[in-house]
């Protein structure tokens, strides 16, 4: 963090301690964005050098570009230094996790479904008629061996009483 921005806020701060009615000229200066306040503005001119070229010279509004970029790039690693976040970046964060939230309970929906169906385990009609037909061949198989065995003790009995004549 530049010297320069830490001595702005220090002698700000040092300020706004003399009283409350500065915090509430720091907290409109920012909404206003430091339009309508001379004494932070003369401020802000003393610390980043400003103050001593005139406005009409040709560097200044670079000096000024310069000094306003710095002090926005000291003023955003402050907050993150203290932990706070701007209200569009969390804005944004939040609408990015929601719409992660709803798409983890579509995933897990797509899921639970997904392990209901395999549980499941449809039937391949195909397999299904494969089965019957060795089913089929398997009993027409069989019926033929009963039938052979049906045959071969008739055919028994008979040689018996044939042979006893």
């Amino acid at each position: 963090m530049d010297k320069k921005f830490l001595e702005f806020w220090g002698t700000f701060l040092l300020n706004a301690a003399k009283g409350q009615e500065h915090l509430e000229d720091m907290t409109q200066w920012f909404s206003q964005g430091f339009k309508g306040f001379e004494q932070q503005m003369s401020l802000f001119r003393k610390c980043y050098g400003l103050d001593r070229e005139s406005e009409s010279s040709p560097n200044y509004m670079d000096m000024w570009s310069k000094a306003a970029s710095d002090f926005q790039n000291s003023y955003k690693e402050l907050r993150g230094l203290m932990g706070l976040v701007p209200k569009e970046e969390y804005l944004t964060l939040a609408e990015k996790y929601e719409a992660l939230k709803e798409k983890l309970a579509s995933q897990d929906e797509t899921i639970r479904h997904l392990k209901m169906k395999s549980t499941a385990k449809d039937i391949d009609p195909g397999e299904v008629v494969k089965g019957f037909e060795v089913l089929m061949k398997n009993q027409a198989e069989q019926f033929q061996e009963l039938m052979k065995s049906f045959g071969q003790l008739y055919k028994e009995p008979q040689k018996k009483k044939n042979t006893k004549k």
